[in-house]
């Protein structure tokens, strides 16, 4: 999986992957609305305009192949990762179009998964150091673990890209840091495939984040988008946390996914304990929670972004400075537990703020 160095071609991957991906976009613009490929939300579940092209995540796929072929690193990641990655995003399009049964979708999510696992040799052997010196080896856990982590990371991406730019743009913040850390690691089997998803993202996010000259997103990320870079973002965690060679601990990677990780698993089990369905939309996610108490879609999106990127770094200062793992996951587990306080208090607030108008009216 990784080659003898980095070549002057794979470092020419960023710009290279920025421009196919614009281009692509460009391309897929005038397509998605010819065959009816175009975002139509449910009644006040996303902050964002109806009608809009969700060709994001084909033209990230489409633009990454091309930039690999292109940087010659394709064939330094193996096969498995480009498979999985094409049965994800061709299960994502399909669900863009004809909205596919969900057993569906986790159908191609465990086949991907199993790619990962049987076809690529990536597997969580072990948990790292996370209660104490010893590390905690998972033996014949070890498959099903791997494909549940691996599900888990697709469908955090998935239901935390809610507004324009936020799935994006949590993903392109992981991936920069992964990306620090292969360079300073001379990991050039992770590095090459980061640089490369970093210009193909920062393409999309180029037409999908709000800003003072864009007021709505030009495109989505679509769930073949989502699902997609869920699935890469994976595949660069477990194949960076691999005993063999190690470029950090798996405790690294909560910090590197920390909000959406830590999202989904907060609106997850709120809804479970209320006898419904995990996957049930609503508004209780993070961003719908700042945007119901008062802050505009763009705010909300660059706050979630900056706490997502101070994370990340406490995440690769500890990893740096050589934290012991036990204390770095500690340490992860108190500020999730602040996370879910501060949830809970945003939310008793818009329910509070909610009942004063309908009294009010």
């Amino acid at each position: 999986m990784t080659g003898p160095g980095v070549n002057v071609a794979a470092l020419s991957a960023p710009l290279l992957g920025f421009a196919l991906t614009l281009v692509l976009v460009r391309v897929l613009v005038p397509k998605a609305r010819r065959y009816g490929m175009v975002d139509r939300p449910a009644a006040g579940r996303k902050d964002s305009g109806s009608g809009t092209p969700t060709i994001g995540g084909l033209a990230i796929v489409a633009g990454l192949a091309l930039t690999g072929l292109l940087a010659q690193f394709a064939s330094q990641v193996h096969p498995a990762f480009w498979a999985g990655l094409c049965l994800i995003a061709l299960t994502g399009t399909l669900d863009d179009l004809f909205d596919l049964q969900p057993t569906i979708k986790f159908a191609a999510q465990i086949a991907a998964a199993l790619l990962m696992v049987y076809w690529g040799g990536l597997q969580l052997h072990t948990l790292g150091k996370l209660v104490s010196d010893q590390p905690l080896l998972l033996g014949h856990l070890t498959v099903p673990l791997t494909v549940f982590a691996v599900i888990g990371v697709v469908n955090a991406i998935n239901l935390c890209d809610g507004a324009d730019g936020l799935g994006g743009g949590l993903v392109f913040i992981a991936v920069f840091w992964i990306a620090l850390m292969s360079a300073l690691s001379s990991s050039t089997g992770t590095l090459e495939l980061s640089l490369g998803m970093l210009g193909c993202i920062a393409a999309f996010l180029a037409h999908n984040m709000r800003s003072p000259w864009r007021s709505r997103a030009a495109v989505f990320l679509g769930d073949a988008g989502s699902l997609s870079l869920g699935f890469a973002l994976a595949w660069l965690t477990v194949s960076a946390a691999q005993p063999q060679t190690p470029l950090f601990a798996p405790v690294t990677a909560i910090w590197l996914v920390a909000i959406p990780i830590s999202d989904t698993i907060v609106c997850m089990s709120r809804r479970l304990l209320k006898g419904q369905n995990p996957f049930r939309a609503d508004r209780t996610h993070l961003h719908h929670i700042l945007i119901d108490l008062g802050m505009s879609v763009g705010a909300a999106v660059a706050l979630i972004h900056l706490i997502a990127f101070v994370l990340a770094a406490a995440g690769v200062a500890g990893w740096a400075l050589q934290v012991q793992e036990h204390h770095m996951f500690y340490t992860a587990m108190a500020v999730f537990a602040l996370y879910i306080l501060l949830v809970q208090i945003g939310l008793h607030r818009v329910s509070a703020a909610q009942m004063a108008g309908v009294h009010k009216i």
